[in-house]
């Protein structure tokens, strides 16, 4: 490759530095203080050997295997080896999406957008952009690595150890580069960023699964998973860092395989080029709805069939899971083949119950999405078109925020019965496979959060569009918070702070049909408020 392809990278190195650095300093603060949070935390939670020997009999359980890795140290074990157990792949899995979000951004999202067209058109080299994105991501993920090693270095666990501190903050950091060096080549395949995102998303959630089923059935084959890479560290434990070169290497290759791709291919086509239209448009296409729903079609369709597979995924363990107390023979003997099976299915319950709250964060992310896309196509100036038509506001607020109830319900949904028919279809006992009712406790039980988070999203798009982004903050910690909060012993106020810890634990506890009911009329209070806004502020048209 010419050195002329690279003219002028570092003055848009810095360029995009300081194009992103609001983004950059919220996901630092996030990433860095969750990590020293969680570790300091975790010393007042894990402090005696007993308390120590407790967790680790719950991380050894397939369901936490599943959800954190696995878990294979005997003896004594120390609160640093039962911290990198519980946070390595959590933090990894937040830092990948930072860098997905990263990457499509700087790259295809810049290229759709004509911004890469304008500084092409100067003296940059052809590759400088790409070039440029790629460093941004080595600088942001090195300066994470390295507070994560000064944190827990500063933080000083029980069992820690200096090699232990900086194996796990720059594991984590090679990981997050390997995955952005990732998206960066996805986003010379695909023809738009919405295709990028998506693709780079479905990778993640093939090398997620091959990392879940391989440490439940066997950690061996674990390596065959990027993101099993992570686990064979074992910081506090062996210290191996030969996995950080792998990563290491892997980030180097992809990001030649990106330059090489970027160079062969011409400014806004993609390798998967999106398939033409019809000459002449659907019967259907007859007002801004259904075109709304003809553009968000793919969107919603590919959340749907990937939540789904990744609920048969975690219901393919159900098997597995309980087998806990049936392979133990005194267990059989003491309460009697009956009191096993149904202390198997209580088992699968309090599985099912952290899958659902899972599964509905998870929803909530494409139900935001969908109403925020008439912020988004309004500050593009696209609404301009449709206004300029006999079309009110109300009528195209109530499209997105209809979409966005509908498609966030319809991938919950699907969420929650790709585990709960694939789990069924596993278990040979009738008594332990979980029934209908208890499904659709699970799914009316906490579909109220996930109406409430769209209705959030509402009143911002009404009164406060520019802070649309503050949702997506108050979306993760609801997930830190419900997903880690046993775990660290968070207290149940800090659980009740979103939406997600209001209902009872579902399908555990039967629906609290007051909670269900004030949480449809919050809903719909927050939502007429957001109307309200958006029918009476000036809109930004581009």
């Amino acid at each position: 490759m010419n050195h002329t392809n690279f003219a002028r990278t570092g003055m848009l190195t810095r360029f995009g530095l300081r194009r992103d650095r609001m983004r950059l300093v919220v996901w630092i603060i996030i990433l860095a203080g969750l990590m020293v949070t969680a570790a300091a935390e975790l010393d007042t939670v894990y402090g005696t050997q007993n308390e120590i020997q407790a967790i680790v009999n719950t991380l050894k359980s397939p369901g936490m295997v599943s959800l954190f890795g696995a878990f294979a140290l005997e003896g004594r074990v120390s609160t640093a080896q039962v911290f990198a157990n519980e946070m390595l792949l959590f933090m990894a899995l937040a830092q990948i999406i930072m860098n997905f979000t990263l990457a499509v951004r700087a790259t295809r999202a810049e290229e759709d957008s004509g911004v890469t067209e304008m500084i092409r058109a100067h003296a940059v080299g052809k590759l400088a952009p790409l070039a440029a994105a790629g460093f941004e991501l080595l600088l942001v993920n090195s300066l994470i690595g390295v507070l994560y090693g000064l944190g827990l270095s500063a933080g000083d666990l029980p069992g820690a150890d200096p090699s232990g501190n900086w194996l796990m903050g720059l594991a984590l950091a090679a990981c997050g580069l390997m995955f952005g060096m990732m998206a960066l080549a996805v986003a010379q395949v695909a023809d738009h960023a919405g295709s990028a995102t998506g693709i780079a998303y479905m990778l993640f959630g093939i090398t997620f699964l091959v990392r879940m089923i391989t440490d439940v059935e066997n950690p061996d084959y674990t390596w065959w998973s990027p993101l099993g890479w992570i686990e064979k560290t074992l910081p506090y434990t062996d210290n191996n860092w030969i996995p950080v070169g792998y990563m290491a290497l892997a980030a180097a290759a992809l990001f030649l395989i990106a330059l090489y791709a970027n160079l062969h291919r011409d400014m806004g086509a993609g390798a998967l080029s999106t398939r033409p239209g019809r000459r002449t448009a659907s019967p259907i296409l007859a007002g801004p709805a259904t075109l709304f729903l003809r553009l968000v079609r793919t969107t919603v369709i590919a959340w749907i069939l990937g939540v789904f597979a990744v609920g048969a995924m975690y219901g393919s363990i159900f098997g597995t899971i309980g087998d806990i107390l049936k392979t133990n023979p005194t267990m059989q003997q003491v309460f009697g083949k009956a009191a096993v099976n149904s202390a198997n299915h209580t088992i699968l319950l309090n599985f099912l119950g952290l899958l659902t709250i899972i599964f509905a964060v998870l929803a909530a992310i494409p139900a935001i999405q969908m109403m925020n896309r008439l912020k988004k196509d309004e500050s593009k100036g696209l609404l301009e078109v449709i206004y300029a038509k006999p079309v009110s506001r109300t009528r195209q607020f109530f499209t997105c925020l209809l979409t966005g109830m509908v498609s966030g319900a319809l991938v919950f949904l699907a969420g929650l019965g790709g585990t709960v028919v694939t789990g069924n279809s596993v278990l040979k006992s009738e008594a332990e496979r979980i029934t209908g009712s208890e499904f659709w406790t699970a799914f009316w039980g906490m579909l109220p959060a996930i109406l409430v988070m769209v209705a959030c999203a509402a009143l911002l798009v009404g009164w406060l569009p520019r802070l649309t982004g503050v949702l997506w903050l108050y979306l993760a910690y609801g997930f830190i918070a419900l997903y880690l909060g046993n775990l660290l012993q968070l207290p149940d106020w800090a659980k009740q702070l979103v939406p997600f810890g209001w209902p009872p634990e579902v399908p555990v506890h039967d629906v609290n049909g007051a909670t269900f009911w004030w949480m449809i009329a919050l809903s719909i209070v927050l939502v007429i408020a957001g109307l309200i806004g958006y029918r009476h502020r000036d809109l930004n048209m581009g």
